[in-house]
């Protein structure tokens, strides 16, 4: 009994001993005192320190491995626009320090936006470096603060300038004395209501609830919660968003389009489909071009050897029989013709030169039905002889898909080859009564991909309805579109947005810069150089390329427009 009212006495202090100092999930040692905020160097298993510096033009994020002094240092430093986070290239650059302006420093481009720097630093000690910038986008002057020689890298977990915990062991040693003192009264009947009174009070003064410097559990640990399991913010390395070319763009309120939908179909333009048929039945001696190959118009893509049978040759030869008597007349025309200007013109001087003229008009026609008749009998025995014909691109173009092999048989009026050029495209769109006030050809058409946000185009309206689908009683509106990079093709559905000449003032984001987690929108901002924080938002309308963001973001702040989806897996990863 005695040895159970011990314990139960200096079980509060063993307890507050223990709260004394705790590891959090996310490997953090956090002291246990009021006003001390445990500080560390680097994060678990880094191979460098990091240095930011920024102005309104750029952004300087600088990587350096433990430093020593008298020995040569290599430090990374990565430059980027401060508003798009895109990588500046090709910046000249001049590094001077303020603490030791003889310090030479050495400046090689590595890729895009990524420069080394080479140097000797001459003792240990915190320095300052000027970044002088030249460059197209403006001159500026950057200090990078804390860079620190002879520094070491200190793991995480190593908490700095934690206090020595003396109050936990006073608050223990009190205890054990209350339990001392509350054995040597139990062995004391009458005693037992001062030792239950000991008792509570040795519970009190232990308990974290007195002693709030020992209390845990509703200061923040590491990013705030995203609500999901997930941190609110992601670590996105500078190298890293290089890689995966991060921009962003800053938040502003702008002129926005309210716009009408509109539903369609990619059609092939005038002249941006050609259809290569069969002239003939024959067989294919030989193909020129492959699926995918680009070609010209005229140029050959096949060649077909015609098969003509007893009765066409039997006409030919009767054809080339006709012809000769035919040639043989003219040739005669021609010779008498030939003789009766030859005549005229020697006695030009006292013949009238209407009848000159008029006999060197009989000779050229003569001669000119004669070359007509021999060329028509070449033809004829051209084909007799030989019965092939070239295929021929009809129009410049990229080769479908075929499946002609040297030696196929084909019949005339067959589908042999196509050639689509989608350089220019139309869009047939369904429009309904209500949304015909909006189909004017002063308005702005976008045309967007229905599978992908991110793909779109201006369109422009070509024909009114001229027809209806009799399914759904909708007009069919003609437009067209540039598409010079070939991104749409025929056949594949899309979304055409008419905007609306009226405009308002409101917060938009491009369309890339939305993602979804867990069932929600949002988007990813700029929190600093190497920090993007999740914000979800509730969204509005949108034209086809920006949609309105009614909450969640404000004004001036920096939201990923590209490379949305690598920092969401980066989110999600982490």
């Amino acid at each position: 009994m005695k040895y159970l009212l011990f314990f139960l006495f200096t079980l509060p202090s063993l307890m507050l001993l223990a709260q004394e100092a705790h590891t959090h999930a996310d490997g953090t040692t956090h002291a246990a005192h009021g006003d001390e905020t445990a500080t560390t160097a680097t994060k678990p298993g880094a191979d460098h320190f990091t240095v930011y510096g920024a102005s309104d033009k750029y952004e300087l994020t600088l990587y350096y491995p433990e430093l020593i002094a008298g020995q040569e240092a290599h430090l990374t430093l990565f430059i980027a626009d401060y508003q798009s986070n895109r990588p500046i290239e090709k910046a000249e650059l001049k590094i001077t320090t303020l603490e030791n302006p003889q310090i030479a420093f050495e400046v090689t481009i590595l890729s895009p936006g990524v420069y080394e720097l080479h140097s000797t630093f001459p003792e240990n000690k915190t320095y300052t470096l000027n970044v002088q910038m030249n460059h197209p986008n403006g001159a500026d002057l950057i200090g990078l603060k804390g860079v620190t020689v002879g520094q070491k890298l200190i793991p995480e977990t190593t908490v700095v300038g934690a206090p020595p915990q003396t109050f936990s062991w006073m608050w223990f040693l009190g205890g054990l004395a209350l339990g001392t003192i509350g054995m040597w009264l139990v062995s004391r009947r009458r005693n037992r209501v001062l030792t239950a009174v000991l008792l509570l009070a040795s519970a009190w003064l232990s308990t974290p609830s007195w002693n709030p410097a020992f209390a845990h559990g509703d200061e923040p640990h590491g990013p705030g919660s995203g609500g999901s399991g997930y941190g609110k913010s992601v670590f996105a390395p500078k190298e890293t968003q290089f890689l995966f070319e991060i921009l962003t763009q800053p938040i502003v309120v702008g002129d926005y389009q309210s716009a009408t939908t509109m539903f369609g179909t990619v059609v092939p333009a005038s002249g941006g489909l050609g259809v290569v048929i069969a002239p003939h039945n024959g067989r294919i001696t030989r193909v020129n071009v492959a699926v995918g190959q680009t070609v010209r118009a005229g140029q050959t893509l096949a060649i077909l050897q015609q098969n003509i049978s007893t009765s066409e040759q039997v006409g030919i030869a009767s054809n080339n029989s006709g012809l000769a008597v035919q040639i043989e007349i003219a040739k005669t025309r021609v010779a008498a013709s030939k003789r009766e200007l030859d005549r005229l013109k020697k006695i030009e001087d006292i013949a009238a030169g209407r009848d000159v003229q008029a006999a060197e008009a009989n000779y050229n026609q003569a001669l000119s039905e004669l070359q007509t008749l021999e060329n028509k009998a070449f033809g004829a025995n051209s084909v007799a002889n030989s019965r092939t014909v070239a295929l021929i691109a009809p129009i410049s173009g990229i080769v479908g898909t075929f499946t002609l092999t040297p030696g196929a048989e084909v019949v005339a009026g067959q589908t042999l080859l196509s050639v689509t050029n989608l350089n220019k495209v139309y869009v047939e769109a369904q429009v309904y009564d209500r949304d015909v006030p909006v189909i004017r050809s002063g308005n702005k058409f976008l045309v967007t991909c229905s599978t992908d946000d991110h793909k779109s185009a201006e369109v422009r309206l070509i024909s009114q309805a001229q027809t209806m689908n009799p399914g759904n009683q909708s007009q069919r509106v003609l437009f067209e579109m540039d598409n010079p990079r070939g991104e749409f093709k025929i056949g594949e559905f899309v979304t055409v947005k008419a905007l609306n000449n009226s405009a308002t003032r409101q917060i938009t984001v491009p369309n890339s810069a939305l993602t979804e987690i867990n069932g929600k929108t949002a988007v990813f901002l700029k929190h600093s150089a190497e920090e993007f924080e999740l914000a979800y938002v509730q969204t509005g309308e949108d034209d086809g390329t920006r949609t309105i963001i009614l909450k969640g973001i404000e004004e001036s702040e920096k939201v990923v427009e590209q490379g949305t989806y690598e920092v969401k897996m980066m989110y999600l990863n982490q």
